[in-house]
C-alpha cells in the first residue's frame, strides 16, 4: 500500500454540509438512482458471480441495490471507512478489506467496479492501477467515464478531473457495454458534442482490450526510449 496516497484519501473530506454520503456527491442515492436500477440485471447478464467493488466508500447508495447471491468484495484505502461498513455491512458473501488499488494485489472477480476513483489520481497511478487491474485475472473492468474529448493532467491526489478513458493518452476503445448514470440514453457521438461535459457512464472493458491499451503504450514509450 502506498502510505502517502492512503494517507491523502483517509484524511480528505469528500462530503458537502448538504451530501448525505461521506463519500460525496456522487454516491447520494439521487445521483445513483440510474445506477441503482441497472447493476443487478447487468451483473447478471455479464454472468458475474464474484464482484469486486473498489473503492466502495461508505455503500450508502450500496445497500440499496439487490446483490441477491453474488460474492461481493468491497475494497477501500481509508481505514475508518472499511470498519465503519464492515460492521455495519458486513455478512455473508460480503466482505470488506483494506485496498490500495494501484499497488495491492486485487482479488480476483468475475468483475470489478472502479467507480469515481480515476479521476481523484494522477495519470502515473491510473496506469499503476490498469496494470495491476490485469494482474489480478479479472476479465471485466467497470470504469468511471466522462463523455469529454480531452483529459486533463491531475495536479495532486485526490483532486478531481473529468476523465474519458476513451481519450488520450489512455485511448481506450469503445466499451464492450455501459450504465448511463446522467441520462436514460446517450448518442454514440456524445463526446463530440458541446452537451457531452454535463453526462458521464459508467464503462465496461474487457481484460483483453485493457492489455492491448497497455501493450500500445508500452510500444510507444520504447519507440521514445522512455522507460517503463
Amino acid at each position: 500500500m502506498r502510505d502517502d496516497l492512503r494517507k491523502e484519501f483517509n484524511d480528505k473530506i469528500w462530503h458537502g454540509q448538504q451530501d448525505e454520503s461521506r463519500s460525496g456527491a456522487g454516491s447520494t442515492l439521487a445521483f445513483t438512482e440510474r445506477l441503482r436500477a441497472q447493476l443487478p440485471a447487468f451483473l447478471e447478464k455479464h454472468g458475474v458471480g464474484t464482484f469486486l467493488d473498489a473503492p466502495c466508500g461508505d455503500w450508502n447508495w450500496m445497500a440499496s441495490v439487490d446483490l441477491g447471491d453474488i460474492h461481493y468484495i468491497g475494497g477501500d484505502i481509508a481505514d475508518a471507512v472499511v470498519e465503519e461498513v464492515r460492521a455495519a455491512h458486513g455478512g455473508p458473501n460480503r466482505d470488506f478489506i483494506l485496498l490500495d488499488i494501484t499497488s495491492d494485489p486485487l482479488p480476483k472477480a468475475d468483475m470489478m467496479m472502479a467507480r469515481d476513483v480515476l479521476f481523484h489520481l494522477k495519470f502515473w497511478l491510473r496506469w499503476k492501477f490498469l496494470e495491476n487491474f490485469v494482474a489480478s485475472g479479472t476479465p471485466l473492468l467497470l470504469t468511471t467515464m466522462h463523455h469529454i474529448k480531452a483529459n486533463k493532467k491531475l495536479g495532486k491526489n485526490g483532486g478531481f478531473t473529468k476523465f474519458n478513458p476513451m481519450a488520450a493518452p489512455f485511448s481506450f476503445p469503445a466499451p464492450i457495454d455501459m450504465i448511463h448514470e446522467t441520462a436514460d440514453d446517450l448518442p454514440a457521438d456524445i463526446a463530440e458534442r458541446d452537451e457531452g461535459r454535463k453526462h458521464r457512464s459508467m464503462g465496461l472493458w474487457t481484460r483483453e482490450q485493457i492489455i492491448a491499451v497497455l501493450d500500445a503504450r508500452a510500444a510507444a514509450r520504447a519507440a521514445e526510449g522512455v522507460g517503463a
